[in-house]
């Protein structure tokens, strides 16, 4: 014997249990979507990490790359113009050091920027010219064009370093 109660449970349960599985469903959906949409930010999150962690990088190794080469560039200019404290000057010595200020002023223009390689290259020829030159005049034109354009350099040279770190900042 059943009872009323009994018999509209039955009538029900088809639709609870339409109910139940619309509701499973819809929540297994939003499972789904949420976690792609949480994947995508992950990636999107991480693919712009990885783009600042690479523009840094280059920055860092271009500015490493032009400081090693500005060293030695500098260093075999401090070695030569320390000749002119020498009492006694060995020719051989002078085309050594002469050849070492050329090699490192046009290497190190390899790295630099437009404005910096023409002012090394420049300082390394003005240079030269005021050694080779035989008239006191175009020595020392020779020579006050090489401080002008070394006083250029520095300046160019921090310009630069200025530069990357700011480009760093906005990676």
């Amino acid at each position: 014997m059943m009872t009323d109660i009994d018999q509209s449970s039955k009538k029900l349960e088809p639709n609870n249990t339409l109910l139940i599985a619309a509701l499973t469903g819809l929540l297994t959906l939003g499972g789904v979507m949420s976690t792609g949409i949480t994947g995508w930010i992950t990636a999107s999150q991480s693919s712009a990490i990885t783009k600042t962690q690479a523009c840094i990088a280059r920055l860092d190794a271009q500015e490493k790359d032009l400081r090693e080469k500005a060293d030695q560039f500098l260093s075999a200019l401090g070695n030569f113009t320390a000749q002119s404290g020498h009492l006694n000057v060995s020719l051989t010595l002078y085309d050594t050091r002469l050849d070492d200020l050329m090699r490192t002023g046009y290497a190190f223009s390899a790295y630099a920027p437009a404005e910096l390689a023409t002012l090394s290259q420049n300082m390394v020829i003005e240079l030269k010219n005021g050694m080779i030159a035989k008239d006191d005049q175009k020595i020392k034109q020779s020579l006050d064009s090489f401080d002008a354009t070394d006083r250029k350099w520095s300046l160019s040279f921090q310009e630069f370093l200025s530069k990357i770190a700011t480009d760093r900042k906005g990676c």
